[in-house]
């Protein structure tokens, strides 16, 4: 085996796992506090790559176009926590998992099929240059583009704003509160759905800035945003329910190494079922009581 192609591999590895890791730490907190099953993930991600990409293609400036892109993410996931997520909750109470996973669903498939219709009918794909690509060479024969070194950057910024704020503010100290405790956190005057309102706003934010991204690495297609979507989701079952940020940002770094490296075993279009057997690993393990859970030091965020 080469060394300079596996050290190659791992580089790109650790490029793509800073995305997953910032997707996957969104995702843990959808899952864990607000409880909420957001299969439509995968809308926020493509919505915020569709709306740089066409926002660019009328004459808007790239960045304004992506930071149009993010706005748009975020917006949509309020809108999807407040008006389809919260009601179904207090109808279905205790059951209200499986109607929102329903709808989280039905919300993806038809947003992917809307967007087909109205922005890709003509053309599969719509591309977007946030800004012009360059190979930076590198010690020991690797390199990397511009677009890599950004990547590494705002989502390694991203993701270490996001471990630090879950651990030592007071806002990690409220997201805590509420997934620990509801009804608790209700009676010291915190109100748990403002906390998913704004879970789902930043969430959907880093989301739609992740298709804005990849809308630069290849292009916005309608169907871009369930592999990442999926990822996310392995991410934040393989962290566990009670991970630290820290956590959930390692799982997502070495998720995204072991799925490029193992493009050396596998054809590079089926890596993603290196995610799956993640999981499938896991749930077997853990099935056979292989895996325990943590010391109680795991509760922090």
């Amino acid at each position: 085996m080469d060394p300079t192609l596996l050290a190659q591999l791992v580089l790109n590895g650790v490029i793509t796992g800073v995305q997953l890791a910032v997707l996957g730490l969104g995702m843990s907190l959808i899952l864990n506090v607000a409880q909420r099953f957001h299969f439509a993930y995968s809308l926020t991600i493509t919505l915020g790559a569709f709306v740089a990409a066409l926002l660019a293609g009328l004459g808007i400036p790239a960045i304004l176009a992506a930071l149009a892109g993010v706005a748009a993410a975020a917006v949509l996931g309020g809108l999807i926590e407040l008006v389809l997520y919260r009601p179904l909750a207090r109808r279905s109470g205790d059951a209200a998992l499986l109607p929102i996973f329903v709808t989280a669903l039905g919300l993806s498939i038809g947003g992917q099929s809307l967007i087909q219709f109205l922005w890709a009918r003509e053309s599969t794909s719509i591309p977007f240059e946030l800004f012009p690509i360059q190979i930076i060479p590198l010690p020991f024969g690797l390199q990397m583009t511009t677009l890599d070194l950004a990547t590494l950057l705002v989502f390694g910024a991203i993701a270490a704003a996001g471990v630090v704020i879950l651990r030592y503010s007071r806002a990690g100290q409220v997201v805590r509160g509420v997934r620990v405790n509801p009804t608790m956190a209700s009676v010291v005057g915190i109100r748990p759905e403002s906390v998913f309102v704004v879970i789902f706003v930043v969430a959907s934010a880093a989301s739609g800035l992740a298709g804005v991204f990849a809308a630069a690495r290849y292009s916005a297609t309608p169907a871009m945003g369930y592999d990442p979507m999926f990822a996310a989701f392995v991410i934040a079952f393989l962290a566990g329910s009670t991970a630290p940020g820290l956590r959930v940002v390692l799982v997502g770094l070495a998720l995204g190494v072991v799925q490029v490296v193992s493009a050396l075993w596998i054809p590079s279009n089926l890596t993603n079922i290196v995610v799956f057997g993640c999981l499938f690993v896991y749930l077997v393990l853990k099935g056979l009581g292989v895996l325990r859970p943590l010391a109680p030091a795991t509760a922090r965020s």
